[in-house]
């Protein structure tokens, strides 16, 4: 599988509850939108985790450049999503010595919590690159989501400035914090969203 967050969210999840299989309750669900000329890489659900990864089309399992991930821990109401990312930024830095993160203010965005991270990672123990992050975390009253856009290349100091322009990283910021939740039984869901 391709490096994301899964083992993360997984170890948060098993000291939340039990991630035996369950069918997900009620009517919540992400309003994804995928973007143009990107294609879906990897989808899996594994217990009550389900991940799906995404990549600009060219670009494969080996050699990605550029990555959203998607994951959603069913069935896990109203996590904290201070305390989930802190878990993942925890993870991750496990894999990098030369590590950074800083919080991103996303004030009035939906009716749910939510909380983003920027990560930086000069280079990764695992891949050999070096890796810049996004990730925007959403707490919903049935579900909780993680959002992630990862960058992938030439190894950085992460003391430095972030090895992606200020302009590319704005952008893909208001495009995670685009994506919103919604519960059909509340009837905030569009009416062109299916059950």
């Amino acid at each position: 599988m391709i490096r994301t967050l899964t083992a993360v969210l997984a170890i948060g999840l098993l000291l939340l509850g039990d991630l035996s299989a369950q069918e997900p309750s009620g009517n919540e669900q992400l309003l994804f939108v995928e973007p143009e000329k990107w294609v879906q890489l990897y989808a899996d659900r594994e217990g009550n985790l389900s991940t799906t990864e995404y990549v600009p089309k060219g670009q494969t399992a080996d050699d990605w450049k550029e990555m959203l991930s998607v994951q959603i821990a069913v069935d896990t109401p109203d996590a904290d999503p201070n305390e989930m990312l802190t878990r993942a930024a925890l993870f991750l830095a496990k894999s990098c010595p030369d590590y950074r993160l800083h919080p991103i203010e996303l004030g009035g965005v939906g009716d749910y919590p939510t909380l983003a991270l920027m990560l930086m990672c000069g280079k990764s123990t695992e891949s050999g690159r070096g890796e810049f992050t996004i990730l925007r975390a959403i707490s919903g009253k049935q579900n909780f989501y993680l959002l992630q856009k990862i960058w992938r290349g030439t190894p950085y100091t992460a003391s430095d400035d972030p090895p992606v322009s200020l302009d590319e990283r704005k952008l893909w910021l208001g495009y995670l914090a685009f994506q919103t939740v919604c519960d059909q039984a509340a009837g905030t869901c569009p009416g062109n969203v299916a059950e």
